[in-house]
């Protein structure tokens, strides 16, 4: 199957947004979604992107949905959501998710999405972390992850493996991978609190003089309390949306996600 454009493409598209996916971020999600991935082009140029990963039957993701700037208002966005959805729907899912910004949410309230929470961006300065540094490299707990999210997504999990992995055996594990304006915190998936403070310590304790970004529901008061202790501080809303049957995905333990894989993966 032939990509319906490449990462370097795409990213002029991020970029232009100001949105913080690199190069490699796009490739994994043309890796993990081949058939899910749609652009539009005029004259040749990519100016519009939608992309929909699907994890089972019961929970579908749409995610980086883009368009040029200058091309903007012509229903692009509109076009390639609906062929995201039903490519999902062929596949037989029952529910699809997406993080939506403002200037989207209206989008997909007329293609039947239905606001669900809200979800925030996080981000904290380059700086001094002077709170417990502890080494836990480890391995993702993917049984785990399911409990929390409710959905099998292994395979975006070994995919960001490849990155860094912070784990407390039996009790939660976290990622970080590069972006480009800020290297990213999550997923983040703990049974307690603690044990999130003691996963984001340690990408601190690794990451401090980098600006970072974390992504998490705003509702979460126990992730929220642990983002502001590490010097996190807001930046953005969204709203989680959803088309479907959403009992049982996506948070099916939400209080042991303190962090999201991000607003294209949920």
């Amino acid at each position: 199957m032939i990509p319906p454009f490449d990462g370097n493409e795409a990213l002029a598209l991020s970029n232009e947004a100001a949105w913080n996916q690199t190069v490699r971020d796009w490739e994994r999600l043309l890796e993990l979604a081949p058939q899910g991935c749609f652009g539009k082009r005029v004259d040749g140029r990519l100016v519009s992107t939608a992309a929909a990963i699907v994890y089972d039957r019961s929970l579908a993701w749409i995610g980086m949905v883009l368009t040029a700037e200058a091309q903007r208002g012509k229903g692009f966005a509109r076009e390639l959501v609906a062929k995201a959805l039903a490519f999902c729907d062929a596949s037989g899912v029952r529910c699809v998710k997406l993080d939506a910004t403002s200037l989207g949410r209206p989008v997909y309230a007329k293609l039947g999405f239905v606001e669900e929470r809200p979800v925030g961006r996080w981000t904290r300065a380059a700086g001094p972390f002077n709170g417990v540094a502890e080494n836990l490299d480890g391995e993702v707990d993917f049984e785990l992850d399911r409990e929390a999210f409710g959905v099998d997504r292994s395979a975006l999990l070994r995919s960001l493996a490849g990155e860094e992995v912070y784990a407390v055996p039996g009790r939660g594990y976290a990622m970080s991978r590069p972006g480009r304006l800020a290297r990213f915190f999550g997923p983040c998936v703990a049974r307690d609190e603690e044990t999130a403070r003691r996963l984001a310590g340690a990408f601190l304790a690794r990451h401090a003089g980098e600006t970072a970004a974390w992504d998490l529901c705003d509702e979460h008061e126990a992730a929220v309390r642990v983002a502001r202790e590490m010097g996190f501080a807001p930046v953005r809303r969204l709203t989680r949306m959803y088309r479907g049957d959403a009992a049982g995905t996506a948070l099916a333990g939400g209080d042991m996600i303190y962090g999201l894989a991000g607003f294209e993966f949920g």
